[in-house]
């Protein structure tokens, strides 16, 4: 069913609205209409697939008005001679013809008023609403497994980096002696600057260490400014490095023992110097390093230290082979 209506502009002049059932009126008005210049017509196609051909008939010396819809009248205005604008119901979709006069002359628009609260355009926000929500979560979704994706990648690169990276040095790599040139805390990492000899020339680095300060090393020795370590670097780019934080230099082995040494005797007095270096040799010749940092750090909590601390010093002192030479060699 054809449903053409209009409502009355804002004008001084109500517009006449006739509905025929033929376009003979249509005809003879047209006929009786004088120096007609614009003859327009648009097409509207509604959701249920109806077309809608809705022209236009304007004298532009006279300023008469003719609007038509599918041949039939749905509005006559004159002397319109000015901008102005009809808005016209076609089913429940609410649409507008436009008058605009500029520079003397007349141009014509119809369009769909998508602004103004109707029944059609509440139901059409909803919609845009809805698939507006369903376009950010899409979006929002595919950000996320793309941040995931990309994440990913950039951490596998790295890897691959750092992989290629230690394949260099070990084929193509030397070792020379590094020294701690200071710490600085970073959060939750520490950067350890170094530097050593290559050829001849001084050279420095950064080790970004993955724990704040004070950095224990997992023998359960503190890093100090100055301790010596192994540097490993690349002969052809000496700027290619890596700090050995596992193989510190006879020198730093020989620290720990004086530092292990010094707070032993300090804890155990009735011990003899004697008595008291078996002890820290015993350690170190059954665990090395490791076996220095629990005589040195007897005394210190879990807390303080995960690895050399009082629980890691008695399982040490009561270790059977411990015991044994200690029977033999300290007493």
């Amino acid at each position: 069913m054809l449903k053409c209506q209009t409502i009355n502009a804002k004008s001084n002049i109500i517009p006449y609205l006739f509905v025929y059932k033929t376009g003979r009126f249509l005809k003879y008005l047209i006929s009786s209409i004088h120096n007609l210049l614009a003859q327009l017509s648009w097409t509207y196609v509604g959701d249920t697939g109806q077309h809608y051909t809705v022209g236009v008939f304007h004298g532009p010396n006279t300023g008469h008005l003719v609007v038509h819809c599918n041949l039939r009248v749905v509005l006559i205005d004159f002397h319109v001679l000015e901008s102005k604008a009809y808005p016209l119901f076609l089913d429940d979709e609410l649409c507008e013809l436009k008058i605009e006069k500029k520079n003397g002359q007349f141009t014509y628009a119809f369009e769909i008023n998508r602004k103004v609260d109707t029944p059609r355009n509440r139901e059409r926000k909803k919609v845009e609403k809805k698939h507006w929500r369903q376009t950010l979560l899409f979006f929002g979704a595919l950000g996320i497994v793309a941040a995931i994706f990309t994440g990913f990648f950039i951490r596998f690169d790295a890897r691959q980096k750092e992989k290629n990276r230690e394949q260099l040095l070990e084929v193509h790599g030397q070792n020379t002696l590094g020294v701690i040139d200071g710490l600085s805390s970073e959060g939750h990492s520490t950067a350890i600057q170094f530097s050593f000899i290559a050829g001849n020339r001084a050279h420095q680095g950064t080790l970004d260490y993955p724990s704040g300060m004070p950095v224990i090393l997992d023998t359960g020795m503190p890093l100090e400014k100055g301790d010596e370590f192994s540097v490993r670097y690349l002969i052809s780019s000496p700027g290619i490095s890596e700090l050995l934080l596992g193989q510190p230099s006879e020198a730093q082995a020989t620290r720990y023992w004086e530092r292990a040494l010094a707070r032993h005797a300090e804890l155990h007095p009735e011990l003899t110097p004697q008595q008291a270096e078996c002890f820290v040799r015993l350690a170190y010749e059954l665990k090395g390093i490791n076996g220095l940092a629990a005589i040195r750090f007897q005394d210190t909590g879990a807390e303080e230290n995960a690895t050399a601390n009082q629980v890691a010093y008695q399982r040490l002192t009561r270790s059977l082979p411990f015991q044994q030479r200690a029977r033999r060699e300290c007493w």
